[in-house]
């Protein structure tokens, strides 16, 4: 039995090993840069996006405000994380299959410049 069970324990962490390794290998370089808020029908502030190759992102608030955070993928999801005083805020956009839209939950859409 305790045999059994390390074999399966030993395949589990290989598959997810390899599973890892397929994400972080994944190019996502085309993200890195400043994106707009090219179409907002629900005139929502336009800010900006701003990502950088540490998995850092910047937003500049339409108001003036900046908020720095964290960025990263999952399958055809980009996740953003923005810790604030109060709570961290969590942001989902789906990823247009040419990557040229981060597009919102509201049909917004940002772009990059």
């Amino acid at each position: 039995m305790k045999q059994g069970l390390g074999r399966l324990l030993a395949v589990i962490l290989l598959l997810s090993m390899f599973g890892c390794t397929e994400e972080t290998n994944k190019d996502t370089s085309w993200v890195l840069g400043k994106w707009e808020l090219a179409h907002n029908p629900t005139n929502d502030d336009e800010d900006v996006l701003i990502f950088d190759s540490d998995d850092s992102v910047t937003v500049l608030a339409e108001k003036g405000g900046k908020i720095q955070g964290g960025y990263f993928f999952t399958g055809n999801t980009l996740k953003i994380s923005l810790p604030t005083e109060r709570k961290t805020i969590e942001v989902e956009f789906e990823v247009s299959s040419d990557h040229s839209k981060l597009i919102y939950e509201s049909g917004a859409y940002y772009m990059k410049k």
